[in-house]
């Protein structure tokens, strides 16, 4: 090769060494060898056209021999001078290039996310959906490491979106971090359903590159939601030795470490420590976390079936590992707490301390609600024994938080132990106020007493003089007495009556809570059936019994954004139509309408309805439109489904329209039969209402029904 051709195959294998290798320092000093050889052909020195890739060429040349900051102003020029219509995928390069140079901590002048915001931008304009895609899974990736949980999530849906439009098969890693967003943010049920979607798509690929990923974080999530059956269910496809490399040591050793504790919590104690033992005599640790997590593994077991000598040697074992530990990291983080947890069982609540704390801080900071959770039980645990009863509570209170959004009960009896131990207190300080305040009294009684004895002792020497005086003065005194009386007779009432209206407020407001948490147990139920539908759904090969199945977890659905609703909002007893119809139908979009290809129309005046009416009419608008989603329109024919609810006169009129084929014979009644209209009648029967359908270009679905006030 010469001249132009050759520089251009120079640079290639520069850029390959640097950007596609583990930038070693032989693959450094294999592109610097490359891009000096391309300066040295000064046949090109002079090509107008090829002044760009000389920048180029300088810029990744500053990078290996002065380092980031001298190159990127290379590079910044080198996109300045190509930022031309035309370019935009170039120019993406180069922005993609200088990503991959920016060290990860950058927070301050250009970032990471900098460059790829750029690229995103040049994407749209070149139209290039499936990059687009790519550069936003990657900023999602960023915002989620930070923390933006949110935004990840908007924009992994809309990478998805993306990847969907052009036919992209491989969506598994899309969904493993809308998985990992979804638990983050709390909301387990989609991160399970999210984590089944990965595994589906990584085996249907034949790519299990990322297996033992997405198989341990659904044996976590199930771990942390307390299913200890189904997170050893993942944990032994985690085992399987085909998925290990030889340096997955540390990884075996974590894992096997959780696995063991899922066996205990199911009650297979010995099958726990046999494992242990066997995964110690086949592999030796190497470094000090997998030490560690070995040494924990041991200890924890041994404890369990209560050889406690043996568990004492390997939990000192631990606390010398632990100090040759590094603070920050998950691991460091989990020996802590276990060790904290060893001197609680030991009643040494003061050593625990420093070593909980330390635990915590990790698991704040890296965000891990169900691992914060119990390191504050336990920090509850610990100043309760060291008589700390208010930072002990204030433990426990974020424990119970972090409990309740983790859809568990929402009380615990140490609350109501530690409350009593308050009120103790408490009544103990009150007596001996009490006891002081009966001393003064007594006190006063005495001089009062001495004071009427020197009364009564001038009286009777004055009698005479003033006897009509002294008269008057006792019957005033009788009068100030029934004053009095009736005074403190009042003050009673009114103390009592203060005490009645206080009561009532606490039973009005236990009332409301105990409403809501019917409403949120009633939701976690639905979403418990969901979640076990949803995996059940996965081992059906029946296709009429898969989408029998799927119906049943539309209706739930539908019944479960209703209890939510009623949860979180003050008011328990009516929902706002108006919010749920359009959350409702959004799910329904998403779920079924796959290729988009469905435009919705909502017209939802403002109205609540009771509950026992939003149920019903929740599952009609579910069936319309599912309906509709699914009959209503030819393959790949666009078409409009509109949604009115509003009021006439004193009736409310519920409109569900489509523009779609219509239905074949409305007079055949044995082909409208169907599960889906009679269920449809049954409710508006128990609506009190009245329902029709007309088949006029598309489908009419008219029900109408009084409000209850």
């Amino acid at each position: 090769m010469k001249d132009s051709t050759r520089f251009r195959m120079l640079i290639i294998l520069a850029r390959h060494y640097l950007f596609h290798s583990d930038r070693s320092p032989k693959d450094l000093n294999n592109s610097l060898f490359y891009l000096e050889q391309s300066n040295k052909i000064t046949e090109i020195q002079y090509v107008s056209n090829l002044q760009a890739e000389r920048m180029h060429v300088k810029a990744m040349h500053l990078f290996i021999t002065e380092g980031f900051q001298q190159s990127k102003r290379e590079y910044l020029k080198t996109i300045n001078k190509i930022n031309l219509p035309g370019n935009e995928e170039k120019t993406a390069l180069l922005w993609h290039e200088l990503a991959t140079l920016v060290p990860m901590r950058e927070k301050t002048g250009l970032t990471k996310l900098d460059c790829f915001e750029n690229m995103l931008s040049l994407y749209k304009k070149s139209g290039n959906k499936e990059r687009q895609a790519w550069v936003l899974k990657t900023i999602a990736d960023i915002h989620l490491v930070s923390g933006k949980f949110n935004l990840a999530e908007t924009e992994l849906l809309q990478a998805l979106e993306l990847y969907k439009a052009i036919g992209y098969k491989e969506l598994h890693y899309i969904y493993d971090l809308l998985s990992v967003t979804y638990r983050y943010k709390g909301d387990s049920g989609k991160c399970i359903s999210y984590g089944l979607k990965a595994i589906e798509g990584m085996e249907t690929a034949n790519d299990s590159t990322s297996a033992l990923t997405f198989y341990s974080r659904l044996a976590h999530m199930y771990k942390e939601l307390g299913q200890p059956d189904k997170s050893i269910e993942w944990y032994l496809k985690i085992f399987d030795n085909q998925h290990f490399k030889s340096t997955d040591n540390l990884y075996k050793f974590r894992e096997a470490r959780l696995f063991a504790r899922e066996l205990i919590n199911a009650k297979k104690d010995k099958e726990a420590l046999s494992y242990i033992l066997d995964i110690k005599a086949k592999y030796k640790p190497i470094g000090i976390y997998s030490k560690a997590c070995l040494t924990s593994s041991l200890a924890y077991c041994y404890q369990t079936i209560q050889q406690n000598k043996k568990a004492e040697k390997y939990y000192l074992e631990l606390i010398k590992l632990s100090g040759q530990m590094e603070q920050g990291n998950e691991i460091t983080a989990n020996i802590n707490s276990e060790i904290g947890q060893y001197f609680i069982n030991k009643q040494q609540y003061s050593k625990a301390l420093p070593y909980l704390q330390k635990a915590l801080n990790y698991s704040q900071a890296a965000n891990k609600p169900s691992f914060t959770k119990d390191i504050h039980f336990m920090l509850f645990q610990a100043n309760s024994g060291l008589k700390n009863f208010d930072s002990a509570i204030k433990h426990l209170l974020k424990h119970q938080q972090l409990k309740d959004s983790m859809f568990n009960e929402t009380k615990n009896w140490q609350i109501a132990e530690l409350q009593v131990q308050f009120e103790t207190a408490k009544k103990q300080k009150d007596i001996e106020l009490l006891n002081k305040q009966n001393q003064l009294q007594y006190s006063r009684i005495e001089e009062t007493k001495k004071s009427r004895n020197i009364t009564v002792a001038i009286a009777v020497l004055l009698l005479i003089i003033v006897g009509l005086l002294f008269n008057r003065y006792l019957i005033k005194q009788r009068s100030n007495c029934k004053l009095e009386a009736n005074k403190k007779e009042l003050d009673q009432k009114n103390f009592y009556l203060e005490n009645l209206n206080i009561q009532q407020d606490k039973l009005l407001k236990e009332k409301e809570w105990l409403i809501k948490e019917v409403h949120h147990r009633v939701k976690n139920n639905l979403q418990m059936v969901t979640s076990l539908l949803n995996s059940q759904s996965l081992y059906l090969k029946d296709n009429e019994a898969k989408t029998a199945v799927k119906d049943s977890l539309r209706r739930m659905q539908a019944m479960s954004m209703i209890h939510k609703k009623l949860y979180l909002d003050d008011n328990v007893s009516t929902i706002a139509m108006a919010e749920y119809i359009s959350e409702l139908v959004d799910y329904l979009h998403e779920s079924f309408d796959n290729k988009n290809q469905i435009t919705f129309k909502k017209n939802i005046k403002a109205i609540d309805l009771d509950v026992s009416q939003a149920i019903p009419l929740g599952l009609i608008i579910t069936e319309s439109i599912v309906n509709a989603i699914k009959y209503a329109f030819l393959e790949n024919q666009k078409g409009i489904v509109e949604i009115s609810l509003d009021l006439e006169d004193s009736d409310l009129v519920l409109k569900i329209s489509d523009n779609g084929i219509g239905l074949p014979d409305l007079t055949n009644k044995t082909k409208n039969n169907s599960l889906g209209l009679n269920l449809i009648k049954g409710l508006v029967k128990q609506l009190k209402g009245s329902f029709s359908i007309e088949n006029n270009k598309g489908v009419h679905i008219i029900i109408k029904f009084i409000p209850h006030k």
